[in-house]
């Protein structure tokens, strides 16, 4: 029974070892230096004066109320089952509340993550009047801006294209 326990121990320790500390080491380590952007968070800096100051990240997304933003997703999470009454009502509500009359359904339902950095291209130039006027701003400068975000790719009838928010709404605080 004391070897078996010994034997025991020592298998532990060693997978402990392999599992634990070398194989983390090792994936961390190559993280770094094949991807180190997107290991550390994928961090939006920005300098202000003598410092750099992180304002977010590209891998989640933060809410913009302000009419002189693009906005995301309509409330952070939710788990609600999309044929609920609940859910309808406040889909409802919120195409009520949209700029146009024909609505992209990212912009009236939750993420069920609460951090969806992007939205759908049709969802983002649903906005660009509401944006150009609150900004002075040509719609097709807003167009551009939102084409520079543009993330995926469109292969054949397969397409994951989708807006960065965090990038557009950058650019269009650069562009002012």
């Amino acid at each position: 029974m004391k070897k078996i326990m010994i034997a025991s121990l020592k298998s532990l320790l060693l997978f402990t070892i392999i599992c634990g500390v070398i194989y983390t080491a090792a994936v961390t380590a190559v993280g770094q230096v094949l991807f180190p952007t997107q290991a550390n968070g994928s961090l939006i800096k920005e300098q202000k004066s003598d410092k750099t100051v992180i304002t977010g990240s590209k891998l989640i997304g933060q809410p913009f109320k302000e009419a002189k933003y693009l906005h995301g997703r309509s409330e952070p999470a939710s788990q609600l089952s999309p044929v609920s009454k609940e859910q309808q009502s406040r889909v409802e509500e919120r195409v009520q509340k949209a700029d146009t009359t024909e609505v992209p359904i990212d912009l009236v339902t939750a993420s069920a993550s609460g951090v969806d950095p992007e939205i759908s291209i049709e969802a983002a130039m649903t906005q660009v009047e509401r944006i150009a006027a609150v900004r002075n701003m040509k719609n097709t400068q807003v167009r551009a801006i939102i084409k520079q975000n543009i993330t995926g790719l469109k292969i054949g009838p397969v397409d994951s294209q989708r807006v960065n928010v965090l990038g557009v709404n950058q650019l269009l605080d650069e562009s002012e």
